[in-house]
């Protein structure tokens, strides 16, 4: 009869496997985190700056400061117009989409917006 001994061997690659799967687990919600955050913020942006202009706009990236859990963060979004002109925006985000956030853009980049759709490609 044969005995087969489990060692310290064993478990040990165990530990590994499982460490190795815990910190991917947290990476990979971390960074869904993280693009969740970026569509709400494209969205509630989308809507912020429909409000001033009359026509079409489209957000087309986000770039946010910070981590996922600061309470506070800034960042620069690039807006489409319909003439195919990128328009950076600067915008501070406060809170979080899951608890509620309050989204705002700087006064002179709305004016900015707002001056481009009323005069369109004179500016």
């Amino acid at each position: 009869m044969h005995v087969m001994k489990f060692g310290a061997r064993g478990s040990s690659g165990a530990g590994l496997i499982s460490l190795f799967v815990a910190v991917l687990m947290v990476a990979v919600l971390y960074v869904g985190g993280e693009w969740f955050v970026t569509q709400h913020v494209k969205t509630a942006l989308t809507e912020i700056l429909r409000q001033d202009t009359r026509t079409e706009l489209e957000v087309e990236s986000v770039g946010l400061d910070g981590w996922l859990f600061s309470g506070r963060r800034s960042g620069d979004a690039v807006v489409l117009l319909p003439s195919n002109e990128r328009v950076p925006v600067e915008f501070r985000m406060i809170g979080n989409p899951i608890t509620g956030s309050t989204i705002t853009v700087e006064g002179d980049q709305r004016l900015k917006l707002r001056l481009r759709d009323l005069f369109g490609d004179i500016l």
